[in-house]
Parts: C-alpha cells; sequence; structure tokens
C-alpha cells in the first residue's frame, strides 16, 4: 500500500521530547527494524538536523540515514551518485523542513523527484514535516519566495490538491490561503496545524492524527465566491 504521512508541524524537529508522531511512523513501516533514509535538502543539510534525525530514530531501532547535497558525505549518507538504488531500499524516506522551493529545485536538477514518485508507487512510504509535508501535493502555500507572502508553489504532485501546514500558529497563513483559494490559484488544499498529521493511503486521506489538544487539519476550498474551512475528524495519538 502506497503511504504518505505529511506533518503540519512537530516531530523531531520540532520537539524536545520523543514525540509521538515519530513512533508512529516507524509503526507505519511495519517492520521491527525499519530501514529509514533523512532528506535534509530543504533545509541545507544543516548538521544539527542530521545528527537529530539519527539520534532519535535510532533510539526507535530503525537503521538510518541520509542523502545530503551539500556536506561531504560521511559513514551515515547514502551515495549520491547511486540514490535510486539506497533509496528503493528503504522502508520509509522522511523529508525535512526548510525552504521548499529550493529543495525542489535541487532534486528536479538531480532526479529525485523521479525517484520518490518510484520509491512510493514501490510501497516506500514517504514522510515529512512542513516543507516536507507540502512537497508530495499538487501545491503548497510557502514563504519560499522571500517575499514576506504565502504563494503557492508547483510541487510532485503524488497527491491531489494543495497543502498548507503550521496552519494553527500563523494568522497570516490562513489569510493567505484563503485569498489563493478565492484567486483560483491554488486547488482545494488541506491545511494542517502544528502537531497533526494527515495520513494518506493511495491518493485518499485515510485519517488525521494529533498529538496536542486542539490540533487538526481543514479541508479549504472556495464555493462560489466564499472559502470554506471545514475541520477533519481527528484521531489523538502518545495517549
Amino acid at each position: 500500500m502506497r503511504r504518505i504521512l505529511a506533518i503540519g508541524g512537530g516531530g523531531f524537529m520540532m520537539e524536545d521530547a520523543l514525540s509521538p508522531i515519530d513512533e508512529y511512523l516507524v509503526q507505519l513501516t511495519g517492520k521491527a527494524r525499519p530501514r529509514i533514509c533523512y532528506l535534509a535538502t530543504a533545509g541545507g543539510d544543516l548538521p544539527a538536523h542530521l545528527e537529530k534525525f539519527h539520534a532519535v530514530y535510532g533510539n526507535l531501532g530503525c537503521e538510518t540515514s541520509h542523502l545530503a547535497f551539500f556536506r561531504r558525505p560521511d559513514s551515515r549518507a547514502i551515495p549520491v551518485a547511486s540514490l535510486r538504488e539506497a533509496l528503493l531500499e528503504q522502508n520509509a524516506i522522511f523529508v525535512g523542513g526548510g525552504n521548499t522551493k529550493s529543495a525542489l529545485a535541487v532534486w528536479r536538477e538531480w532526479g529525485l523527484d523521479t525517484v520518490l514518485r518510484e520509491a512510493w508507487e514501490s510501497n516506500v512510504v514517504l514522510a515529512g514535516m512542513s516543507a516536507g509535508a507540502m512537497c508530495w501535493f499538487e501545491a503548497g502555500l510557502t514563504d519560499s519566495f522571500r517575499d514576506g507572502s504565502y504563494r503557492p508553489l508547483d510541487c510532485l504532485g503524488l497527491l491531489p490538491g494543495g497543502c498548507a501546514t503550521h496552519y494553527s500558529s500563523d494568522g497570516k497563513k490562513r489569510q493567505d490561503l484563503h485569498a489563493v483559494q478565492r484567486a483560483g490559484t491554488m486547488p482545494p488544499s488541506i491545511a494542517i496545524d502544528d502537531f497533526a498529521a494527515a495520513v494518506y493511503a493511495g491518493i485518499a486521506l485515510e485519517s488525521v492524527l494529533a498529538w496536542r489538544t486542539g490540533s487538526t487539519a481543514y479541508q479549504v476550498r472556495c464555493e462560489g465566491e466564499a472559502v470554506t474551512e471545514m475541520a477533519l475528524p481527528v484521531k489523538q495519538i502518545g495517549r
């Protein structure tokens, strides 16, 4: 079964204590010792992010690796020259947060966009937070353009529609998402709060998870001249 875990905010990149969503990803692989590779391209392969990933997922019993385009490889890095073969051997691939536009440009230059689709079609679980959640959709609402606004960005298109993340923590993001929905420049979208995640089976939304009170996800679309925002049912985890 093709699965994608889109995290609005949280997990090892944002939380000091072990997060239920990181534990959930391990369980989602269905493996006792899953192979999980981290793509930190959006954050410039920041060493602190790489180290935290290896520490957290290593402690969860995973066989960890990472793919870094901006750092010299160490013993935990998969070779860029054979990235396709290495990624297709994974049980899950986790994409970190950062600049979505820059990450997609690098991936497309290296052909990684095609490899990620192939991995998904081969039932490798795809997951990520923030930029790593938006990238799987047709479009993401991002500040990657660095002009002070959130704008639609064409993404990988594995999942239909658009995606916005960190939705509850930024009122401007809600305002800008509603604006692009009214303008018709972004397809109907899922907007995911911090400490919430959307689970997809194939291209269908299977469930919304949350591990903080009040966190959820919303279906946002324009109907006529009005933008509607519908909160989705939530399954609480980590309690």
